[in-house]
């Protein structure tokens, strides 16, 4: 493994860069996905226990990993700390992408997680970025923070997500005490009206900061959490669905025969079918004319939903006249 550190931004932030070496033996380390981490810190200082830890992680899952230590109130006027820090993560991830394949990475496969005040940075990379990620993992982010809260003005990030915005997956315990669990719920909640695929848990026991959950981050203010530790291998699962672009519900093999699961688009538009249907059941063809959303479900499905429009010996005449076609 190689470790480098560049410097970025004007001030004194820089990224540690964990990269993998190739072999002839481990060809997927020849292109890897990568993960961008802004550790958490209340944007005073960028925690230990959310960095290298939780680089060596991915590490092991496959990934090439990135931590950004950006500018914190300890080395930056308050007021300047979030507008460096979102320029540097800007240009963090600016560095993955044109250098992806010194890096040996997937451009397209460049995931970013934050926690708490790190998660507020991550997510604005993926609300508010000129560049994009193409996923994001957001541990107990503080998403909506009033007023000058943290002595500076941040954004409010649920109110922010946009259609450019990106998957993300989202842990959270019920018991913060500094961030409630709400915020994750309601970003969660912004991104499903947007159509757009999240993944969102909140654990039942545990605090605030409990990084990876596992003994080798504790300490005596952040106990061990081996529930709230499943978080990592669902998050390798969700990135790798994200990765992959696989459809949240696969969708259901078409039926080419005729009959009554045939949906209902296709048998009116069938110069075939559309007749037999116009004569034995005339109100389905006048339903889909009123309601054309129907057209994309099947008789059956209509049916059932509608708790029995049809007349049910109308539609067993039907279906036998349409098998009759085959």
């Amino acid at each position: 493994m190689k470790i480098t550190q560049l410097p970025v931004g004007s001030r004194t932030a820089a990224l540690t860069c964990y990269v993998q070496d190739i072999s002839s033996e481990l060809p997927a380390l020849n292109r890897c996905p990568a993960i961008l981490i802004c550790p958490g810190g209340a944007y005073t200082f960028c925690s230990d226990r959310e960095a290298e830890p939780v680089a060596l992680a991915f590490l092991n899952a496959g990934y090439n990993a990135f931590v950004l230590r950006y500018s914190v109130s300890q080395n930056c006027p308050a007021e300047d700390v979030f507008t460096h820090a979102f320029a540097e993560a800007q240009e963090a991830l600016d560095i993955l992408h044109t250098q992806a394949e010194e890096f040996h990475i997937d451009p397209e496969q460049i995931a970013v997680l934050g926690f708490s005040a790190g998660g507020h940075l991550a997510a604005s990379l993926g609300t508010m970025g000129r560049v994009r990620p193409a996923a994001m993992v957001l541990g107990y982010p503080a998403l909506t923070v009033p007023g000058k809260a943290l002595g500076m003005e941040l954004p409010d990030l649920v109110e922010q997500v946009d259609a450019q915005t990106p998957p993300a997956f989202l842990f959270a315990t019920q018991g913060d005490h500094l961030v409630p669990a709400v915020q994750s719920m309601q970003f969660a909640c912004k991104l499903a009206e947007r159509k757009i695929p999240y993944e969102v848990h909140v654990f039942a026991y545990g605090d605030h900061g409990f990084s990876m959950g596992t003994p080798n981050v504790s300490n005596a203010t952040n106990p061990e959490n081996q529930d709230a530790a499943a978080w990592f291998e669902m998050s390798l699962r969700f990135l790798r669905h994200t990765f992959r672009k696989d459809t949240l519900v696969p969708a259901p093999a078409e039926v080419t025969e005729y009959g009554l699961d045939m949906k209902i688009g296709r048998l009116l538009d069938d110069p075939a079918a559309a007749p037999v249907v116009q004569h034995i059941l005339p109100e389905l063809a006048r339903y889909a004319s009123e309601q054309p959303g129907c057209r994309g479900i099947t008789v059956n499905r209509l049916q059932f939903y509608s708790n029995g429009m049809f007349d049910t010996a109308k539609l067993t005449e039907l279906d036998k006249a349409l098998k009759g076609l085959n």
